[in-house]
């Protein structure tokens, strides 16, 4: 076999190679892609079941390009009273106003009555022609309280919940009893209001569009979880600095690929062109 023909299967591998190594960074996610969690505990000293505690877990993610994803959890103990139900959370962005952030989906892997699984994979937008969770921005404001009458302020400027809270703007509602669709994980000595209504069981995940270049997770801070239907209910709140980003990895076998595909571009440029 001549030099000449060695040198072009050379140049021809490290052709293939290069254009692998490429097509492979193409298709990484976001190096600065974040994920950030928020989670918070609390009481509930009217919740008629075993344990009074309440806990709630938030996590955003914005690895997908312009598009903000939150799953909400419910980590705390089984639902006794309307309070023990997580039903909104709002929180504020350090950054440029999210002028456009809209809510694209809201999805519940599981929706249960009495323990029983009633859905999967639910649209909360469109239960029954019904919006079940709604968003809104700027919602600085003064919001009524339950049947105590006590006034209290959402001062965040984001948030979204199944149940309206007396804030004005709103979320835009058309479904039933307010807390319906909240998010449980399951049930504990439920009195009448808890025992016969639709939850979401564990959590859901909120799909919002129009993130601005530049966005950045970790400017989301303040982050509230609200319980029951009026704001003189339980709230829990995340209260530390948030935790550092997550950021996304590269991949290993990605970097040997490129720095491979380097090596073997040089090796071909240093061969001499002498045939046999």
């Amino acid at each position: 076999m001549s030099q000449l023909y060695s040198k072009k299967i050379v140049g021809y591998a490290a052709y293939c190679i290069s254009t692998l190594a490429i097509v492979t960074v193409s298709q990484m996610p976001r190096a600065d892609a974040a994920s950030m969690t928020f989670s918070a505990t609390g009481t509930n000293p009217v919740s008629g079941g075993t344990s009074k505690d309440l806990a709630a877990k938030a996590v955003f993610d914005d690895s997908i390009a312009g598009k903000l994803t939150l799953t909400l959890t419910n980590t705390g103990p089984g639902a006794s009273a309307p309070s023990d139900v997580l039903t909104g959370i709002f929180w504020d962005y350090a950054g440029s106003p999210l002028t456009n952030l809209t809510l694209s989906s809201a999805k519940a892997p599981t929706v249960i009555k009495n323990n029983v699984t009633t859905g999967t994979n639910v649209d909360l937008t469109k239960v029954g022609g019904k919006v079940e969770w709604g968003f809104a921005k700027t919602i600085v404001s003064s919001g009524l309280g339950g049947a105590s009458g006590i006034i209290n302020k959402v001062t965040q400027h984001y948030g979204f919940g199944t149940a309206g809270f007396g804030i004005s703007p709103g979320f835009n509602l058309s479904g039933g009893q307010q807390f319906n669709y909240g998010i449980i994980t399951g049930y504990d000595s439920p009195n009448p209001a808890v025992s016969g209504r639709t939850f979401v069981k564990n959590s859901a995940t909120f799909v919002f569009s129009g993130l601005p270049t530049g966005f950045d997770s970790t400017k989301i801070q303040n982050v509230h979880f609200q319980y029951g239907t009026g704001l003189d209910e339980p709230s829990t709140y995340y209260i530390a600095p948030p935790p550092p980003p997550k950021k996304v990895p590269e991949s290993g076998a990605t970097v040997a690929l490129g720095l491979f595909a380097l090596g073997a571009l040089r090796v071909a440029k240093k061969q001499p062109l002498v045939s046999a």
